[in-house]
């Protein structure tokens, strides 16, 4: 077969394998953050804010202020939400969520997957892999059950044109670094790396995989010495593009850490000591290999509680492995195998657990790491069969391989499919996060109206906090947001339910929160709702004592009580 035709056909399997597994994401809701990133995001939704899209969080419109600078990805939802006839924040009413299909974001996430494995394919393809490895390493990167949480789910987006900026910037670098066009590969890679970095933070790693590719490649110094005479172009232009990627990053940083710093990042992240970090690195690595090879019981709340401290073995095993192997394999000459590894570690590092992060570990994570690992291990497989006739059961095998995850990948899109069925899969696996028993809550009780499902679930979201914040020797100061709005919904629901003694005892304490200013409004509606709740139970002069103190901490409650107590109609909402 003709490079030509080999080319092609590879590009036809990438998008039918990519088509099959992803084909039943088409039909999916929104879920999780899709609401902040789309729902509720009016900027998304007029294209004359476009420019606003490049100086906000990504979540500026969600509840709290994050810290994910990704105008990109915005700009792309925005680009969606215009095609797909999204309306304008005027057309609709302020306290309802646009209704919009979610065919053409789905259509878009496969598309950037798609991209993504062409673009791997390119970038080994450049770097001179043998055809069965820059065949089947894409293969196996567009239908791994990893990724799912970025393909599958409309706002895990940004890992997928992270990729696609980073190995679309690696293809012009090469070009640069051979000097076979200098100047338009350094212009293409850093405007590639700048269009990654305004995707995803994580793009940040683009600097260390050119090092390791600019080192690969400098293994045939005497060709690209003669390329450089007959072009007469000086040999130092092949730095250019690690050049232009450090002064792009110094730049990125300043700008980060300054202007373009949203929150200070500390709420959610993680502190603990740097021994037990080590450990929990080396547990996580020991997951990761795990998911690499065997994808099961995927779910997007990993944590390391109740994880066996045998992983930390494997993880142990696994890296001294990689690292054994790159050293071996750079000596002796197979050096695409040591770039391969490294590539995959220099990935895996920032996001491994020993810079302190918001979780120890997280499937989509991998989407960029993984690329390097079956680069590598497929380069393995390719030296011991290569010549022999084991070539073609190697093939056999990694097609069978495909097949399988192609299956795994459908099965887990289902779980993406709306919030109640990723929220139920996710507790499966891990009842013991308290967020998705609180998400799952809020799905019941504000979508589906089963208010015995959300009574349980706002439950056993107040148990685990509670547990939680005993062991941390927290009072009523560490209550979050999320704390305080569970122990209203609950009670709400429980005065709807007719439980009324249970809506008081949960309702009843909230009253203390008036001490603190910015839980006065909070405080005041819960002695409203306790008043409600003593009243129905015949307290008249109980519930009368709460109602007036809620309207002392909160005067604007005047008209909501008088209109409670003369059954006049108000806002349930409220």
């Amino acid at each position: 077969m003709s490079d030509f035709r080999f080319n092609w056909t590879v590009v036809l399997l990438l998008l039918l394998a990519c088509s099959l597994a992803y084909i039943n994401t088409l039909d999916g809701e929104w879920v999780w953050d899709d609401a902040s990133s789309v729902l509720l995001h009016k900027n998304v939704q007029q294209p004359s804010q476009i420019l606003q899209l490049f100086r906000e969080d990504q979540h500026a419109f969600g509840r709290g202020q994050g810290n994910f600078y990704r105008p990109l990805v915005a700009t792309s939802f925005m680009v969606d939400y215009h095609l797909s006839g999204g309306p304008s924040p005027d057309e609709y009413e302020e306290h309802t969520l646009p209704e919009i299909s979610t065919l053409l974001f789905h259509i878009s996430n496969m598309f950037w997957h798609l991209l993504a494995a062409i673009l791997l394919f390119l970038l080994l393809n450049s770097l001179g892999a043998p055809r069965f490895v820059k065949a089947i390493a894409p293969l196996l990167f567009v239908v791994h059950p990893l990724h799912t949480e970025a393909v599958a789910y409309i706002s895990g987006r940004a890992d997928m044109m992270s990729a696609v900026g980073i190995f679309a910037a690696l293809c012009f670098a090469i070009t640069a670094i051979r000097l076979e066009r200098p100047l338009l590969g350094t212009i293409g890679a850093t405007l590639c790396f700048i269009g990654g970095l305004l995707s995803k933070e994580s793009t940040l790693i683009y600097p260390v995989l050119l090092v390791i590719v600019f080192l690969l490649i400098r293994k045939n110094n005497k060709l690209e010495d003669t390329a450089a005479e007959d072009n007469q172009t000086p040999a130092y232009y092949r730095f250019a593009p690690l050049i232009s990627a450090a002064l792009i990053l110094a730049l990125y940083l300043a700008l980060r850490s300054t202007v373009l710093r949203f929150s200070n990042g500390q709420t959610d992240t993680v502190s603990s000591p740097l021994s037990q970090r080590l450990f929990e690195t080396i547990q996580s690595l020991g997951l990761y290999a795990e998911m690499l090879f065997w994808p099961t019981h995927l779910h997007m709340e990993r944590t390391l509680n109740g994880v066996s401290s045998l992983y930390a073995v494997v993880g142990v095993l696994f890296l001294l492995s990689l690292v054994v192997t790159i050293g071996i394999s750079w000596y002796s000459g197979r050096k695409r195998i040591a770039a391969g590894f490294a590539w995959f570690l220099a990935a895996w590092l920032p996001i491994s657990g020993i810079f302190p992060l918001n979780a120890p570990l997280a499937e989509h994570w991998m989407y960029v790491p993984m690329a390097g690992f079956w680069w590598a291990l497929l380069e393995i497989l390719w030296e011991l069969c290569k010549n022999t006739r084991r070539i073609k059961i190697a093939y056999a095998a990694s097609l069978i391989l495909c097949i399988l995850f192609i299956a795994m990948t459908a099965q887990r899109n289902r779980e993406w499919h709306d919030n109640e069925t990723l929220f139920r899969a996710t507790l499966r696996e891990n009842p013991n996060t308290a967020r998705v028993h609180y998400n799952l809550a809020v799905t019941y009780d504000n979508i589906k109206g089963n208010y015995a499902g959300a009574r349980r679930h706002y439950e056993c979201y107040l148990e685990i906090r509670n547990r939680e914040r005993a062991a941390e020797g927290a009072d009523h100061a560490a209550f979050t947001g999320d704390d305080i709005d569970a122990r209203l919904s609950l009670g709400r629901v429980l005065l709807q339910s007719g439980e009324y003694m249970d809506a008081f005892n949960v309702l009843a304490p909230l009253k203390q929160l008036a001490e603190i200013d910015a839980w006065r409004p909070a405080a005041a509606l819960a002695a409203f709702q306790t008043g409600q709740a003593l009243l129905a139970l015949g307290d008249i002069g109980q519930a009368h004592i709460y109602f007036q103190e809620a309207m002392t901490i909160n005067p604007d409650l005047a008209t909501d009580v008088e209109n409670f107590l003369s059954g006049h109609p108000f806002d349930d909402d409220f």
